[in-house]
């Protein structure tokens, strides 16, 4: 029985959800280029999983339903999905095989790109206007279940997940389907991903290194003292003052692109997440080691090596900034060269190189800040007539992208550069397979291993790997090399920051509290401002009286909650 719906101010939920991480590739490609040859591969998918049998009693989770079910949802198009000609998120390639394997039909009630998301969720909400299924982040979801909104799905998702597909869900030792749960049941099921997914690098250009005769950083006095050389010494020889040392974005951290995270955390700081002291669990953006990273910012900023237009460009804006070769550094995720790939194109001679975050002292690693592993969950509707149907599609999308059938290069990324693994309305991945990918895939460039090891899914990544290596930077190839060939930004990751353990999880991993829901979304906004205020005007006091504020103004009782739940883990 649904509990008695409370409209619940839109303030008190999240205004973005986390950016798409582009795991796979980034979309790209000619609107002209034919969609891939669809194979029939039902059959194949059904024999490849041990799903049981009439006889025991089991359910069979590929089975195709004798009539058509309809499933409505909602889809985040990212920052600009694209789609081969004559396909379109209503009919494309994972569309029609959901009719064709499982004989289920969907309705897309509205789309919408990442900025506008959110907010069109939280008035779905509100209003009470829920599809089957949709994306939510933690704080919707969290509302949604205090308004009755969604299903408990313990049982059907018991009864129909797939073995691989529950082998994935659980492969962070149940941490993201605590996230999910209530109570003891289960009320979505969570997007998980890697958390080292979310650990960010320092992008370089090295062609501009090259041109001033300076080493790759190791430090944060070799980063600052880069910063400075590319924004006075002219390094693209053009004779104009028209570059900056480091790229940065309004919204400052969060969208994985000129994103300050990392130099945060080369100041061992973490703004975004609990951190675990030892006796206490603390809030990563009030601790005393933020105030010296902003000092540095400040200064970076007075001294011109910071864009004074920072403040009023997205990550968008920024990109065109760094694409016309005005930014020479930029702290982001693994995927940045996806963004900037036609500018390789245009100009070989444009290079990046991906390093660890500096050290602060020169001799301790910097720590990267993981994120939870799960920030986004699929909610199934309280009223939603076929809950299992919303279980297949995610078994179907598991196995035909990384299952034993699965076709990569056709429901992943095609060879035309068209991002279909954007396309299905539940999706996720194993958590810890790009890094393994880009293991194997460094290994036969190296000539340390035979491509023959590479399944198809990373022979792709090969092969367009060594296209960039011979000169052939289109579709993506370059993007690929960067982050699964020698030197690769995922290579870079789990040597620096995983093998080594230099990393800071998020402390706190289960369902937003209830002050946490109320609040926090309000804090972190006043947080953005009061960090870009201090940025900009150095005025180092001011983040004194931030967190006197924050912990007035519900950050104390959230801190609580918080560490009464850790004391209840251990």
């Amino acid at each position: 029985m649904r509990r008695k719906f409370k409209l619940v101010a839109l303030t008190t939920a999240m205004v973005m959800t986390a950016a798409a991480v582009m795991g796979c590739g980034s979309q790209s490609g000619d609107g002209g280029t034919a969609a891939p040859e669809e194979k029939n591969t039902e059959n194949n998918v059904e024999s490849s999983v041990e799903s049981g049998s009439e006889e025991s009693g089991e359910v069979d989770v590929f089975a195709r339903y004798d009539e058509p079910v309809e499933i409505s949802s909602v889809k985040n198009l990212g920052a600009g999905m694209q789609f081969p000609e004559g396909d379109s998120l209503e009919d494309n390639v994972w569309t029609r095989y959901y009719e064709e394997a499982l004989n289920i039909k969907v309705n897309w009630v509205w789309s919408t790109n990442t900025e506008q998301y959110a907010q069109k969720v939280n008035i779905a909400i509100t209003s009470d206007d829920i599809p089957d299924v949709m994306q939510v982040n933690a704080s919707q979801l969290k509302m949604m279940y205090d308004n009755g909104q969604i299903m408990d799905v313990t049982e059907v998702a018991e009864a129909n997940l797939a073995p691989f597909t529950k082998e994935v869900l659980n492969s962070d030792g149940g941490l993201a389907m605590q996230a999910a749960t209530f109570d003891g049941r289960l009320y979505a099921i969570p997007k998980i991903g890697s958390p080292l997914m979310t650990a960010k690098v320092l992008w370089v250009r090295t062609d501009w290194l090259d041109n001033l005769g300076l080493e790759l950083p190791e430090t944060v006095e070799d980063m600052r003292n880069i910063a400075e050389a590319f924004t006075t010494q002219d390094p693209d020889g053009n004779g104009v003052d028209d570059t900056y040392g480091l790229a940065v974005y309004k919204d400052l951290y969060g969208s994985g692109y000129a994103d300050l995270t990392g130099f945060f955390n080369a100041y061992n700081a973490y703004p975004g997440i609990w951190v675990d002291k030892g006796d206490e669990v603390v809030w990563g953006g009030i601790q005393p080691e933020v105030k010296d990273a902003m000092a540095a910012l400040h200064e970076m900023y007075a001294a011109g090596q910071i864009d004074p237009e920072f403040g009023v460009k997205d990550a968008n804006k920024v990109n065109e900034d760094v694409s016309a070769g005005r930014c020479g550094m930029m702290f982001g995720d693994f995927w940045n060269m996806a963004w900037i790939n036609d500018a390789k194109i245009k100009d070989p001679s444009f290079e990046w190189v991906p390093v660890a975050i500096p050290s602060l002292d020169g001799t301790t690693p910097a720590k990267a800040q993981l994120s939870a592993s799960t920030v986004d969950f699929y909610v199934i509707s309280a009223d939603c007539e076929h809950p299992e149907a919303v279980i297949k599609m995610l078994n179907l999308q598991l196995e035909k992208s990384y299952g034993e059938t699965a076709e990569p290069e056709v429901y992943n990324i095609t060879p035309e550069g068209f991002g279909t693994y954007q396309y299905p309305v539940v999706s996720i991945e194993p958590p810890m397979k790009n890094f393994t990918a880009a293991q194997k895939v460094t290994a036969v460039i190296n000539g340390e291993a035979d491509p023959d090891t590479l399944n198809d899914e990373e022979r792709g990544y090969y092969e367009m790997a060594c296209k960039s290596l011979d000169g052939d930077h289109k579709d993506n190839n370059w993007h690929q090399l960067k982050m699964y060939g020698p030197g690769g930004a995922l290579g870079v990751i789990y040597d620096n920051y995983w093998v080594s353990g230099n990393v800071v999880n998020d402390a706190y991993y289960a369902a937003p509290t209830e002050a946490m829901a109320e609040m926090l979304p309000t804090l972190k906004k006043q947080q953005l401002q009061d960090y870009t205020n201090i940025i900009l005007e150095g005025d180092l006091d001011k983040f004194d009286s931030f967190v006197a504020n924050w912990n007035q103004l519900g950050g104390e009782e959230i801190t609580q909650e918080v560490n009464d739940w850790h004391a209840e883990q251990n």
